[in-house]
């Protein structure tokens, strides 16, 4: 065990808790599930090319935003050096300019204002938090195929291209005949869910009156404006009610998708769509395969479609098999702190430096795989340079390569390596992104991690194919954990309870379950001869995944979202224990809750709770508008600023609603009334505009918005009305509500 004074001792800058700070919050705020989200320390260039860091990144189909968490007075030129100054300003210029969002936040903000700091989390960050991060995932594979006079030929290169793995097609004829009668014969010779998508009422119709004609034995329904036959095996859609109904159908609803006249496929109704489903074939028809701006619509089409999952694409044949081995470190990391899906920087660097993990790394290379071009993951920049010495003490040409070399030295390294001078390239976090080796046929999982978003970048890195490379093999390196801060390893990321040394993680086609049957008759693959293992070393593995038991349960602040009662009662019922959750994951000094779905019907019906949904918000909102209960009497005040100062979407500025607030009880005032209770701020002779504004958000607004009546907008200026309930609510009903607070505010005063 080497403790935290010895690692200095050898100059060695542990990093800095601003981070780990960061990811506290931004569990507190998401819970712990998404912070598997963020990609730490992610790789970028700037516009002279040279590497940048971006400290936590989101990368969405349709979004990329950069989040900068820095030192107080780390960008004030008196504070540090003028050349420190303009390269940050060069950083930050050039990440907006590649078309990033930037936030920045501060060490010391998180420490005196976190809550405040939480609530622009929410604003900024909160709608990307449904999107699907899948930045490191494969595009999809696909070719452009003409359609010539016989219709046969054309379905016959379809089904050739499926079989050699392709994923998406576009079918181009000039005379613009002929393709959807070979679209829906292609549809239904797979016979699984098909959506065709179109853009015309007339386009719609004619395909589905064609299926009904071609596919008889199908059914066949429209979706488009009034009509909504989404439960038909085959559905015809306009592409305006598709994309503006998403939330309507599962992801994995069809199968099959065609989407007609394709060249409009790079409007962003169509990238929603393509990016939302996850059939198994795409197919593009249109009487041209280019577009008068010179983009090339089948690449436009693979890159806007959805990301094809590893999985799928090495089955698919797209990237090379995995096979894998563990390597079990006598290193504990059980006590090792985690914020959310980070490990606190301070305890695990302090565990890894020792000399005996590194040994274990470069033997295991010996042993295995000597000679083989490897990229070893290592957890720090220093851990990477003392592993790639260690390397070359044993006659191992290796090199540690990082972010602060200089790009010269860089490219001289990974130019070697890919020349087979250099045979082991040992990285932190240069690697990630933005770079990966076909002739790589082994990588070193030696950096603990529980983001899925690293782990699977780490793995990208060799997962192309090359001539040569039958495979990828990927050593684990399990270090001891405990079931909360267990790392990620191949056979967790994809849910594989057994263990053979060596054997495939994911293959090719139905590769993987011939050499499990094998396997299981006790016999060796031919593929596993050259490794130096004992393949019938089973070993079972507890694949207990938080991250997995939580995506389908509903966290505390859904909990609190979904049924009409206070965040406050459901925290203190959970406190006296009438609340039990079904899973608890410890994080810091704090605790996340989750539950099943039935779990929170149980509850809502033994304490009476009603539950909240989309069908049922606008009426749960008039009742309680109907019923509100008021300590004081900021919940009328607010609703009627909402109501007074709001647009036609029902969007108002915080401002807005903070003057009304003074001036209504300043009027109270002037006229001799009493302005609230004793104890309130707008008593005060003079009413402090930023002690009124942290009021409004504190009480009332964090009431209706627990309750999902109100919520804060992207904008940080502005607040609204829940769309569900804006969209549904008549002018009489406005009125009413309008109404009803006043009556409210009589009933409050006249019982004071």
């Amino acid at each position: 065990m080497v403790d935290e004074m010895s690692i200095e001792s050898k100059g060695i800058k542990l990093a800095s808790g601003a981070e780990d700070k960061f990811i506290e919050l931004f569990s507190e705020v998401f819970g712990p599930e998404k912070t598997n989200n963020l990609a730490i320390q992610y790789g970028i260039e700037d516009i002279y090319g040279r590497s940048r860091y971006i400290d936590f990144a989101i990368v969405t189909d349709n979004e990329k935003v950069a989040i900068e968490i820095d030192g107080e007075g780390v960008h004030e030129p008196g504070k540090i050096s003028h050349e420190k100054y303009y390269d940050d300003l060069l950083k930050q210029n050039s990440i907006i300019y590649k078309n990033w969002k930037l936030y920045r936040w501060t060490d010391g903000q998180m420490k005196k204002y976190p809550d405040k700091v939480k609530d622009e989390m929410v604003t900024f960050l909160g709608d990307l938090m449904e999107q699907n991060i899948s930045e490191y995932l494969p595009s999809q594979k696909g070719s452009t195929l003409e359609l010539r006079e016989h219709q046969e030929e054309a379905l016959e290169s379809l089904k050739n291209l499926r079989a050699a793995g392709d994923t998406i097609a576009l079918l181009y004829h000039a005379t613009g005949t002929g393709k959807t009668v070979t679209a829906v014969e292609d549809a239904k010779s797979i016979g699984k869910r098909t959506l065709f998508i179109a853009h015309t009422k007339e386009l719609i119709t004619q395909a589905n009156e064609k299926f009904k004609e071609l596919w008889s034995d199908a059914s066949c329904g429209i979706y488009m404006g009034d009509i909504k036959e989404k439960e038909a095996h085959v559905v015809c859609a306009s592409i305006q009610s598709i994309s503006q109904n998403l939330k309507d159908f599962n992801a994995e609803d069809f199968d099959y998708i065609i989407i007609d006249e394709a060249h409009h496929g790079t409007a962003a109704s169509y990238k929603d769509i393509l990016s939302y489903f996850k059939p198994s074939f795409t197919l593009g028809l249109t009487a041209t395969p280019e577009r008068t701006d010179g983009e090339d619509l089948l690449e436009i089409f693979k890159n806007v479609a959805h990301k094809l999952d590893i999985k799928t694409a090495v089955e698919k044949g797209i990237l090379a098999e995995i096979r894998c081995i563990r390597i079990k470190t006598n290193i504990d990391i059980s006590d090792v702190r985690i914020r959310g899906i980070k490990y606190d920087s301070k305890d695990l660097e302090s565990k890894l430096f020792v000399p005996e993990r590194n040994n274990v790394i470069v033997d295991t290379y010996i042993n295995y795989v000597k000679d083989k071009r490897t990229v070893v993951f290592c957890a720090s920049v220093n851990n990477a340079e003392d592993i790639a010495e260690l390397f070359r003490k044993k006659g191992i040409r290796a090199e540690a390569v990082s972010g602060g070399m200089k790009q010269s030295k860089r490219e001289k390294v990974l130019k070697d390596y890919e020349a087979g001078e250099v045979k082991v390239l040992c990285a932190c976090d240069l690697l990630n992104e933005g770079w990966d080796s076909p002739r790589t046929e082994v990588l070193f999982m030696a950096r603990p991690t529980m983001s899925k978003v690293i782990y699977m970048q780490q793995l990208g890195r060799g997962t192309r194919k090359a001539e040569g490379k039958d495979y990828l093999l990927v050593f684990d390196f399990i270090d001891n954990a405990n079931l909360f801060n267990m790392p990620l390893s191949a056979h967790r990321m994809f849910n594989l309870a057994d263990y053979i040394p060596g054997g495939l993680v994911l293959g090719n086609g139905n590769k993987k379950r011939i050499e499990d049957d094998v396997l299981r008759r006790g016999e060796k693959p031919v593929e596993l001869i050259d490794l130096p293992v004992d393949v019938l070393d089973y070993e079972h593995i507890d694949l207990f995944n938080w991250n997995i038991e939580a995506q389908n349960m509903i966290s505390q602040m859904e909990f609190v979202r979904r049924v009409d009662v206070q965040s406050e009662t459901i925290a203190r019922y959970i406190r006296e224990g009438k609340i039990v959750a079904d899973l608890e994951v410890p994080c810091g000094n704090t605790s996340f809750k989750y539950f099943k779905e039935e779990t929170l019907i149980k509850y809502a019906q033994e304490f009476n709770w009603d539950i909240i949904n989309d069908s049922n918000i606008k009426e749960k909102f008039i009742d309680f508008v109907e019923k509100m209960d008021m300590s004081y009497s900021y919940k009328p005040v607010l609703l009627m600023a909402m109501l007074e100062q709001c647009d036609d979407n029902g969007k108002v500025l915080v401002e807005d609603v903070v003057d009304y607030f003074i001036d209504y009880y300043e009027d109270r005032k002037c006229r001799g009334l009493q302005a609230e209770k004793k104890k309130s701020l707008y008593n005060d002779e003079v009413i402090d505009r930023k002690k009124a504004k942290a009021n409004i958000f504190s009480n009332p607004f964090k009431r209706f918005e627990d309750m999902r009546f109100l919520e804060k907008c992207k904008d940080i200026e502005y607040i609204q009305f829940n769309k569900k309930i804006w969209k549904k609510l008549s002018g009489e009903e406005k009125k009413w509500i309008y109404r009803r607070c006043e009556e409210r505010i009589g009933e409050y005063f006249g019982e004071i």
